[in-house]
């Protein structure tokens, strides 16, 4: 909570404070710039908890400008992280061993493990997760569902539980099976009864699914709150979003006038 500014004392709404377990706040690094990186997380730093540099886009920045960009996550208490999607392009091209030698090598300590795109077994995907934390040393972040187009053949349900019994922190949820259209309310409830919301980060959905509008993501937002509190975990934030999700968990936003 920020106390020199006397604006603040109009803040009602109690915030956990990192490092944090709930109200959980990932970010999408879609290729920030290191100097409009930092300014960002001069103002925007508390209030973020993970951020994600997004698909294989790690691979594209010189190795010294990706250190930087990592360096200056940790020192404002955030967990950078290259997207899942990167492993499963290194698992296609049957390059594990050789990609999680290289996150390593480039900087980080933590990955996600997820199945978006890649039809993968569930025991191969505990196994590469177990293989990340023990053989590497990495924090893993699991994801379960599919990107949209994609049909899972797993129970997500399963698919949460086992990447959390492998060792991931938590799970993200995909947007896509979760929150494509209606929301997926059998999935969810299943996976909540067996894993509990503590370890749960709900994905917003983005531009790749198709049909989804900016008032899409503000309104999923709204009803992640609504149905979860304050203290929801979200994911997939975008950069420009911080403040605005932000101020909706404080109720100093445009839910200022409460639940009527």
């Amino acid at each position: 909570m920020i106390t020199d500014n006397p604006l603040s004392a109009m803040i009602f709404e109690q915030r956990s404070t990192k490092p944090r377990t709930a109200g959980m706040t990932m970010i999408a690094d879609w290729g920030l710039p290191p100097g409009r990186q930092r300014d960002l997380m001069s103002v925007a730093g508390p209030y973020v908890d993970l951020a994600k540099i997004a698909v294989g886009i790690g691979a594209l920045f010189p190795i010294d400008i990706l250190r930087e960009k990592l360096q200056n996550y940790r020192e404002h208490n955030i967990t950078p992280f290259p997207g899942g999607q990167f492993i499963e392009h290194a698992v296609l091209n049957g390059k594990t061993d050789e990609y999680l030698q290289a996150t390593v090598e480039a900087g980080f300590d933590c990955i996600e493990i997820s199945d978006n795109l890649l039809d993968i077994s569930l025991d191969d995907k505990f196994t590469l997760i177990e293989k990340a934390k023990h053989e590497y040393q990495l924090r893993i972040l699991g994801e379960v569902g599919k990107k949209e187009g994609k049909q899972s053949s797993n129970d997500l349900s399963d698919d949460a539980v086992g990447c959390l019994a492998a060792g991931a922190e938590v799970v993200f949820l995909e947007a896509a099976d979760f929150f494509s259209g209606e929301v997926n309310e059998t999935d969810l409830k299943k996976i909540i009864d067996r894993c509990g919301i503590e370890p749960l980060i709900f994905e917003l959905p983005g531009p790749w699914i198709h049909g989804v509008t900016l008032s899409d993501v503000h309104e999923m937002t709204c009803w992640l709150l609504d149905r979860f509190g304050s203290e929801a975990n979200i994911a997939n934030v975008n950069v420009e979003d911080i403040f605005k999700l932000e101020a909706l968990r404080l109720k100093i936003g445009v839910n200022a006038g409460g639940d009527d």
